[in-house]
């Protein structure tokens, strides 16, 4: 995550807009890992 804010950063993005990306990408991550496609990632 620290690198992609960083990339985030570099392009110019504005905070707020980092904020929303981030929550975003961060809540697709929790989405992958809570996934129930047999797949025990988080147990």
């Amino acid at each position: 995550m620290e690198n992609g804010y960083a990339v985030l950063i570099n392009d110019g993005m504005p905070q707020g807009k980092r904020l929303i990306k981030l929550n975003q990408i961060a809540i697709q991550q929790m989405q992958v890992l809570e996934d129930n496609s047999g797949r025990n990632l988080l147990k």
